[in-house]
């Protein structure tokens, strides 16, 4: 099914982002959560954006490490289990570490996790194109400069199950020619661009007001 409304990060105006009680209340009325995932020094998994915690690098703190720094408790962004979050989910891998051991454990932890409809997308395209074929889930890469539009289009032709997640004024470039039943369009947040938005078939809409439309 075409046109999905992704909660960016859960519910982040009405919960602390990236938490699961945010993803979980916005499955209530989003088709689908936008969550960020890193891995710490002790090979866990934790639903956090920022590269960093006070100036200390994620993937070299541990578990117990975060645990003493945030607000939050640690069981709101430790990932487990894939039972965590109740429904389709976009996981945004976010790679920092130059540790090509700790970041193929990320991977075969994602991989494990996630469900057919989910989507794993990254940044690093390098890291979900090379291992197209171990993915359950769908997958995708994220676009954010114009100049990256020629080499996605040439990948969109190549590989018919790629997504692209695609930030919103490239979205609208002159040079934008993905196939829109595959892009993700993020982060719209004004409610009559959204249904614009839809309206043009995109696979779906990244946004923060979920709880709005």
């Amino acid at each position: 099914m075409l046109r999905k409304i992704f909660g960016h990060r859960g519910l982040p105006h009405s919960y602390e982002e990236n938490t699961f009680k945010s993803l979980n209340k916005a499955q209530e009325i989003c088709d689908f959560v936008e969550t960020d995932v890193r891995i710490t020094k002790d090979e866990e998994l934790v639903l956090y954006h920022d590269a960093e915690i006070e100036t200390q690098k994620i993937e070299e703190l541990s578990l117990s490490d975060i645990n003493e720094l945030i607000d939050i408790g640690i069981s709101e962004i430790h990932l487990v289990s894939r039972e965590q979050i109740k429904g389709d989910t976009n996981f945004e891998l976010k790679i920092s570490s130059k540790d090509d051991d700790l970041n193929k454990v990320f991977l075969e932890k994602i991989i494990n996790l996630t469900n057919p409809e989910d989507i794993v997308s990254s940044f690093d395209w390098e890291i979900i194109l090379n291992n197209r074929e171990s993915f359950k889930s769908k997958y995708g890469i994220l676009i954010d400069k114009e100049n990256q539009l020629f080499e996605s289009k040439a990948m969109s032709n190549l590989d018919e199950k790629l997504m692209f997640m695609v930030e919103k004024e490239i979205f609208y470039s002159r040079n934008f020619d993905l196939p829109l039943e595959r892009c993700v369009v993020w982060t719209v947040n004004d409610k009559d661009e959204i249904s614009s938005v839809l309206n043009m078939n995109v696979y779906g809409v990244v946004t923060d007001i979920g709880d709005k439309l």
